[in-house]
């Protein structure tokens, strides 16, 4: 049986006036103490026994909510600041500071916006942004990874959103093929990172080198190991259709193209921005399309 707090303590009385809900009698300390917050000692305000027991479990139950909700939130909301790869340059990035002058960055602007609330509606598929260097994709995937991870969180439904530079995954990986024990990341840590994720953006997807050259069996195999096993994965990349097709094998090729009818935007400088999966590839992975 549940002990009364203070019913070992000697100055403990019962007075003659009995708890409304509880229908037992009061408690009081006789005795003159100094209360938390006030100047003057005197005796503390009576007390119901049973109302004292329910109020410490129900604070105890609070705690325990909160340890709960800690460990919900380092799993999901958390992860976006923790666990990501974001430029410094790029920590303050929001669709707010997207700075769009001309009509093909508002509609680019749109079109992250739009993607964003697809996603906070339930929408299951990729995203593909491509476009050539500066014109605002980081930034773009940067704020949608925060608009939708912000967004769950106001509906009280947290969800893991990561923003991932893939080259800077792949280089993390290989310096542990150098320093052996030393590595601050292996190969299989960094699948696990990258398939739990419930949002994952991969910040310019096969970057482009002096040298354009097909991605080697390795990187082919764990960019498959990640796209194989997930279902929403924002990518945004400078390359063009034919430089993509060169560095990514077919396999690669059908799992970027999941998912992305109605969710692309290519800003080349032409009015049509969106791609049906058609034009997607016969424009980015001719070799899909030759094989029907």
């Amino acid at each position: 049986m549940e002990k009364n707090p203070f019913e070992n303590l000697r100055h403990v009385i019962k007075l003659e006036e009995v708890c409304p809900v509880h229908n037992v009698h009061l408690q009081q300390l006789n005795k003159v103490v100094v209360i938390a917050g006030e100047d003057k000692p005197r005796k503390p305000a009576p007390y119901c026994p049973e109302c004292a027991k329910e109020e410490i479990a129900q604070k105890s139950q609070s705690e325990l909510e909160k340890l709960k909700n800690k460990e919900l939130y380092a799993n999901t909301y958390n992860v976006l600041e923790r666990d990501s790869t974001i430029p410094k340059e790029l920590k303050t990035a929001t669709f707010d500071t997207f700075i769009a002058n001309t009509p093909e960055e508002r509609q680019l602007l749109a079109f992250a916006k739009q993607q964003a609330d697809k996603y906070l509606s339930g929408m299951v598929g990729n995203t593909l942004i491509t476009g050539g260097t500066g014109i605002g994709k980081s930034h773009l995937s940067i704020s949608i990874a925060k608009a939708i991870n912000e967004g769950y969180r106001a509906k009280n439904e947290p969800k893991s959103v990561l923003f991932i530079s893939l080259t800077e995954i792949i280089k993390e990986i290989k310096e542990g093929w150098n320093y052996g024990r030393g590595a601050k990341l292996t190969e299989a840590e960094a699948v696990k990172l990258l398939t739990e994720a419930d949002y994952l953006i991969l910040d310019d997807l096969g970057a482009k080198n002096a040298t354009l050259n097909p991605k080697s069996d390795w990187e082919q195999d764990f960019l498959f190991d990640i796209l194989n096993n997930r279902e929403n994965t924002i990518i945004n990349t400078n390359l063009s259709g034919s430089e993509l097709s060169k560095v990514y094998n077919e396999r690669n090729a059908s799992r970027i193209l999941k998912g992305l009818e109605g969710n692309t935007f290519k800003a080349l400088g032409i009015k049509d921005k969106r791609y049906s999966i058609r034009s997607l590839k016969e424009d980015f992975f001719p070799f899909l399309e030759s094989k029907k």
